[in-house]
């Protein structure tokens, strides 16, 4: 049964022998239904906050919920990246460890090829350095072969060069002097007609030794003059004649040169005897070694910055020096 403040207020008790005090007794009733009512408004308020509490722990066990299921949802993802994230980096780590075994093996392998090659072209660069060094040692034979040839025709050619010039020298040079003086100081002079009936005649003033060396033998003299009436008159060549003499029936003066012979000075075209100069002989200059110029080959071996085969010098020969000390020609100059 549920009793209200109201049904307290108005409670109403019947009248017996010997009853209560009516005025207590409502009193009572009164105080009883204020307490009742406010004990009721309490409960009320109660409920009410129990409900919103209630209504709150709802709530809260829902956001509870969802954040579990958030937490819940966030671990198994970070569980999840992490898994994916140790596979992806052992995937990364095998397929960067094949790869750098397999680049290392492609440059050992690339490494070797190179060395091989390497070695090869050394052994070509050193059979070709070998076959040019052979072909330049033969070639050097060959040229001092054709050094001492040319040396020897060359000492040869000086010998007999020299041996002309000595002949040279021993020609006498006051008779060729002579020879030329005398034979430009002949002079041919007219002479003057003495009669009308006699041609002139062309005589030579002196004889020359020249003429007088291919003349074996000179004219013989006639006994009269060519105007004598014991004998006809005999012809006379016009012009000179070398290597004869003047007749007995000739004029008695003969004209004679107008300049002295013995004096070549008075010739501006003659020099004298002592003035005309032989040439010396000259010095044969000696021949130039020949050069070889070394040729490089087109790969350059591995090895010193030097060659270790060098050039020869030209080897030398005894008496060379003084051979080219002595060589000396007039016929360079001609």
């Amino acid at each position: 049964m549920k009793i209200t403040a109201l049904d307290i207020r108005q409670k109403t008790f019947e009248r017996a022998f010997r009853g209560v005090d009516k005025d207590e007794v409502e009193g009572f009733l009164l105080t009883l239904s204020q307490q009742w009512e406010r004990m009721t408004d309490e409960n009320r308020e109660l409920r009410r906050q129990l409900e919103q509490a209630q209504h709150d722990v709802q709530r809260m066990r829902e956001v509870e919920t969802s954040l579990y299921r958030t937490l819940k949802t966030a671990e198994d993802t970070s569980t999840n990246m992490v898994e994916q994230a140790q596979k992806s980096a052992d995937q990364k780590l095998r397929e960067a460890q094949g790869m750098a075994e397999q680049i290392l093996a492609e440059a050992r392998q690339k490494a070797r090829s190179v060395v091989d090659d390497a070695y090869q072209q050394a052994e070509q660069a050193l059979a070709d350095m070998q076959g040019e060094v052979n072909h330049l040692g033969q070639e050097h034979q060959r040229l001092e072969g054709l050094y001492d040839t040319l040396v020897r025709d060359l000492q040869q050619l000086t010998g007999s060069v020299q041996e002309k010039v000595d002949q040279a020298k021993q020609r006498p040079r006051g008779a060729v002097a002579a020879i030329l003086s005398k034979a430009a100081s002949v002079k041919v002079k007219r002479e003057e007609p003495t009669s009308p009936a006699t041609e002139p005649a062309m005589y030579v003033s002196a004889p020359s030794a020249s003429s007088a060396a291919y003349i074996p033998s000179a004219a013989p003299a006639t006994g009269g003059s060519a105007f004598d009436g014991g004998g006809a008159p005999t012809s006379r060549p016009i012009g000179p004649q070398p290597g004869r003499q003047n007749q007995p029936g000739e004029p008695a003066h003969a004209p004679g040169p107008e300049i002295d012979p013995m004096r070549p000075s008075e010739n501006p075209g003659i020099s004298e005897p002592s003035r005309i100069s032989v040439p010396d002989p000259v010095r044969v200059p000696s021949p130039d070694a020949p050069r070889i110029e070394p040729t490089a080959p087109d790969i350059q071996p591995i090895g010193p910055g030097s060659p270790e085969i060098t050039q020869p010098s030209p080897a030398t020969h005894p008496g060379m020096a003084a051979v080219a000390e002595t060589e000396k020609s007039f016929f360079d100059e001609i």
